[in-house]
């Protein structure tokens, strides 16, 4: 079911791929903070990254880095506890890497 969220959420990037499917790189991570807390950390250090084209739904924070598409979800364990899910997809294996693992290492 997730991996099914994540594929919709990044269908555009996917879409745009030319001979070769772009690289697709994913991260789940369980926080010590609510939903609201992993959003509103989520949204800063996606600023930080300079993401282009932010956009925040009820679905999750979406935008381009360069070349790659982002897609950062939060969800709700408990009122004090999340889970975090990120997914970033692009042509370039070492940029898509590099931003998937800046944004997760960045939220805790």
């Amino acid at each position: 079911m997730k991996w099914m969220i994540l594929t919709a959420l990044i269908a555009p990037a996917l879409a745009v791929a030319g001979e070769r499917p772009p690289e697709l790189w994913s991260w789940f991570k369980d926080l010590n903070k609510s939903k609201e807390a992993c959003e509103i950390q989520s949204s800063y250090v996606l600023k930080s990254l300079s993401l282009e084209n932010q956009k925040e739904t009820e679905h999750g924070i979406y935008g381009n880095v360069k070349s790659n598409r982002v897609v950062v979800k939060c969800l709700s364990i408990s009122p004090n506890k999340s889970k975090l899910m990120v997914a970033v997809a692009g042509n370039n294996r070492d940029s898509v890497e590099i931003i998937r693992n800046k944004i997760v290492h960045s939220i805790d």
